[in-house]
Order: C-alpha cells, then structure tokens, then sequence
C-alpha cells in the first residue's frame, strides 16, 4: 500500500453484516463535503462543523437511494483532520453497495485497511502509539484490555517512552560535553564515568520493567489459557462446570469420561481467561481413544499459560508426583488444588500455596478465581502489549547493556555516541517519528477497512 493523503477515501465504518439497523459510510479527503453534495437533496457546503444533516442521497440518475444523515467535520476537527463526512444510511446490502459504487466511480477510492487512522497519525492527530492503541480498543474483550488501550491511546505510554528518550538525550549531551570541550573547560561541571553508568543502568532499570510487564499485557489483551490437569476421576469436569456456572462438561464416576479437550471463556476481573478441561492423566489408559485424549492433555499444558494441577483427597504424593514433576519442569505457572475436602477436611498437601475445594459441596472455588486475580491483574500504566514494542525494547535494552560495559572499560565518547544515537533512532520508531513506509503499512494492515 502505498501512502496517499489527498485523495477521496471511502469505505464501510461499521460491521458488514445484517444485525444492525443503521451503517454508517466514511469519507475523507480533500473537498469531499463538496464531493458528496453532487449527490444530496441540500446543501452541504452551506452546513457547520459538526452537524448532523437530514436528506436524500440520489444515484446518477437521480433516483433516491436511500433517506440518510451526513455528520460534516471541517479540516483539522475530524478523526483524520482532513475535510470528512459520515453517512448514516439503513443496513441494507443494495443500499451500501449503491454508495459505495457511486462515489468510487466518480473518482473516490475504496480505503486500505486502516488507511483513515494512518492518515490521523501522518497529520499529525496523534502519534503511533495512540494510532495501534485503536484497533487494541476495537479489539478489547475486557475492561483490564479496554483500560490498557485506552491509556495507550490517550498518550500514557507515549509519555513513558518520552521520559526514557529524555534521559538518553541528558546522557547523550553530557558525552558530548566531554567531546567538545577540554577537561579544564568542563571543571566546574565534570561527571565521572562512575556517574554514566550509574545514568545507564537506570535506564536500563526502566526498560527491564516495561518488558517484564509485557507477559501480563499480553494475557490482558489476548486472554489466559488455563489447562486444568489431573488423574482421572478427580473432579476436573466438575470444576469447569462449577466455575461457568453451567453444564458444560460430562460429570461421571467413570475413569475417563472426558475423551477430548473442552474448552470455555470466563472473564475474572477484567482478565479473559479460557479454561480447558483436560481427559485424566494415567499410564495405561483403556483403549485407544482416551489415549488420544490423554497426548492432547498434554499438548494442551504447552499452549497454557497456568495449570491448575488437580487432585483429590484419596490420593498420597507418590500418586501424582511424576506428572506434577513434568509439569513444574514446563515451566508454566502453577497452582495445585485439592478437590473432595468434605471427604476429608483434615488432608493436607506438602506443596505451598495449595487452594482446598470441594466442587460438590461449592467451597472455596471462588479462591481459585482470587488466585488468579491477583497474580495476573495489572494496576500500572506501563504496560507493553504491542510485539513492535515489545522488540524494539528488546533491541535498546541490548544496546545499554553494552554501553554499560563500554562505560566500565572507558571506551572513546565518540564510539559511545554511535550507540546513543541508535537508541535514540529506536525510541523514535516505537512513537512514529522516524519510521518507514513499510513498517507504517505493515502495522495499518491488520486493522479493519473503515478505520
């Protein structure tokens, strides 16, 4: 896609299909208020910003299509801030299709993906940041996702990453102080190496953190996958069940009634969290599908984020220790729960942090629910959930790493300021200052026709 920002754009705003009663058709670009008048029953270009206009909207042929309302918005006061107009028109497949094809075959042209917004950020509306933040919002299945996006877009991690570039600009002046003029001139105001690197690992200290952040922001923004494993017969169906409220699994007494994965979608606290049932682990399962039931299980714990490993109070440590083993060496996150404790309410595990239930009698599930809360929930504004940034962090994270030991070993400034500058370059790639056409059109791309 190449980068035009004066001709016509026009696309379909809201969802193409039949459930809604009104959509809604973008235009923008220079004189398209009166582009769109030619083909109106009122004047247009005699309308304020910012109003909202009742008319008939005609074919060539001055035939009325359709009974619409024009929303104008003058230059610099649209989404774009270029000259726009929004149609509401009624939902209908001929009706959009009709306006579509009248303005594109007078000299409008069909939007790319994402086009309205990345002609926002090239006028200068806001900057990159806040331009992905919108298709995050678009996209957000929660309030924790919404919130995260939301300050995004209103510029909060653009100010992050501002604070960051101003320390690297302090630093970076300070080097070339110490180039520019002698030691005798920079007396009054020397700053030892012992203070460069303390400014480095500063920094270094605030870019460790936006990426330590970025695991729990992608949780809030694409969801928890949760794998509930366990032996057969320990209550695993009927925590899923318990814990959507409903009769989602099979419940039996029978070893090996869940032959494949189940999966649901639970949101706990603004976190979207899919929990997926498991068929029972054991080492010699009675035919050939709870076998395959049994090597899926085990795929499903590599895709999961957190295991909530499951047992039972009939059970002693050396009936589970193998499989806890393997799944604490995963790597995954792991929380261990004992079900049936009104079997049993003096059993006791040996692992930490253990959660005691009974799915049957409805106690304690709701501790399963905390757990997750509190360990995944995010109350801070410095969160990365975009991979670009994400990788762009990576990459200026490596190179203060090595200016630290480039500052210990008294390197040339002249050699350290080939680093500054690059990070620098970096930082202005995340907000937009200095990016190319095609990362520009890379990140548009994937958002919807019409934003």
């Amino acid at each position: 896609m190449s980068i035009k920002i004066n001709d016509i754009i026009v696309a379909l705003a809201t969802p193409n299909n039949p459930s809604g009663a009104i959509a809604v058709i973008r235009v923008s670009g220079e004189n398209c208020i009166s582009f769109v008048n030619r083909f109106v029953s009122i004047d247009l270009l005699s309308k304020k910003d910012h109003t909202i206009n009742f008319c008939k909207i005609f074919d060539e042929g001055k035939n009325i299509i359709d009974e619409v309302l024009i929303s104008i918005f003058f230059k610099n006061h649209s989404y774009t801030k270029e000259e726009s107009i929004e149609i509401s028109c009624h939902n209908s497949r001929y009706i959009i299709k009709a306006i579509l094809e009248l303005f594109i075959k007078h000299d409008a042209r069909m939007a790319d993906h994402g086009e309205f917004t990345q002609r926002a950020f090239l006028n200068g509306q806001f900057d990159l940041t806040q331009a992905e933040a919108v298709a995050d919002i678009i996209s957000a299945k929660t309030k924790s996702a919404h919130d995260i996006a939301f300050n995004q877009l209103n510029g909060k991690f653009s100010q992050v990453i501002k604070n960051i570039k101003e320390d690297i600009l302090e630093l970076s002046s300070h080097l070339e102080l110490d180039i520019d003029f002698s030691q005798e001139q920079m007396s009054d105001f020397e700053i030892t190496n012992n203070d460069y690197t303390t400014k480095v690992e500063d920094i270094i200290l605030k870019i460790k953190k936006l990426l330590e952040n970025f695991k729990n922001g992608e949780i809030i923004k694409k969801g928890l996958p949760i794998a509930i494993i366990g032996k057969p017969n320990v209550g695993k169906s009927s925590l899923l069940n318990a814990l959507a409220n409903e009769e989602r699994a099979i419940v039996s007494s029978i070893a090996g009634t869940t032959r494949d994965t189940i999966d649901i979608e639970i949101d706990i606290n603004g976190i979207s969290c899919r929990f997926i049932d498991t068929a029972g682990l054991r080492d010699n399962p009675n035919d050939e599908i709870e076998k395959i039931g049994i090597i899926r299980s085990k795929k499903t714990i590599e895709k999961a984020q957190l295991v909530i490993f499951m047992i039972d109070t009939s059970m002693n440590a050396e009936d589970y220790k193998n499989d806890l083993e393997h799944i604490k060496n995963s790597g995954k996150d792991v929380v261990f729960v004992v079900n049936k404790i009104d079997l049993n309410k003096n059993y006791k595990s040996d692992i930490e942090n253990t959660i005691y239930i009974s799915v049957k009698n409805n106690i304690n599930i709701e501790a399963i629910k905390t757990f997750i809360s509190e360990k995944y929930q995010i109350h801070e504004e410095e969160i990365v959930i975009n991979l670009r940034h994400y990788d762009i962090l990576t990459k200026l994270l490596q190179i203060f790493l090595k200016l630290k030991e480039k500052f210990l070993k008294n390197i040339s400034n002249d050699i350290l300021m080939i680093d500054m500058n690059e990070a620098i370059a970096l930082l202005n790639t995340i907000t937009g200052e200095t990016t190319s056409n095609e990362i520009l059109n890379n990140i548009f791309k994937h958002f919807c026709i019409g934003k």
